[in-house]
């Protein structure tokens, strides 16, 4: 043999090329191959559902979460009104203040014994009452008290 000349060593593996045997394990090889893609695609597609499952959840999340925080924010408008309220009720409540508006702007007096009106809630007949009301009604004629009473509301 020389090294220019090559020989064709037919090794036999104990296989015919033309076998069923070898039909079946080629197709078997394609159904494989083809299983293998399908499971890589499903599991492909399953992971990209997932993960966008995923991000819709935290969207959600985001989406609660901003709601809290203008929620918050609104309560604390809420209190410092309240609190800015508060302050105003004060001032206005104050009874020397509501005096003062009372005489000023409506014209309001301290009542004369004249304008008192006392009522009396003794159990008996009403002729009893009615004849004790003419009777302080007189009383009350008297011109001494009339004028101490103008100069009582006066100095008010």
């Amino acid at each position: 043999m020389s090294a220019l000349r090559k020989e064709v060593i037919d090794i036999d593996y104990g296989q015919e090329l033309n076998s069923p045997n070898k039909k079946r394990i080629k197709r078997n090889k394609k159904n494989n191959n083809i299983i293998e893609s399908i499971k890589n695609t499903v599991m492909i597609a399953i992971t990209f559902i997932l993960g966008i499952i995923i991000v819709y959840n935290y969207a959600i999340i985001t989406d609660k979460q901003m709601e809290l925080y203008t929620l918050n924010k609104d309560i604390v408008n809420l209190n410092n009104d309240i609190a800015a309220y508060d302050i105003a009720l004060e001032s206005i409540k104050n009874t020397n203040s509501i005096e003062e508006l009372a005489k000023t702007y409506l014209g309001m007096n301290y009542p004369t014994r004249k304008q008192t009106v006392f009522v009396d809630f003794k159990y008996g007949s009403p002729e009893a009452t009615e004849d004790e009301t003419v009777k302080a009604k007189e009383k009350g004629h008297n011109i001494l008290l009339g004028i101490v009473d103008k100069v009582v509301s006066f100095i008010q």
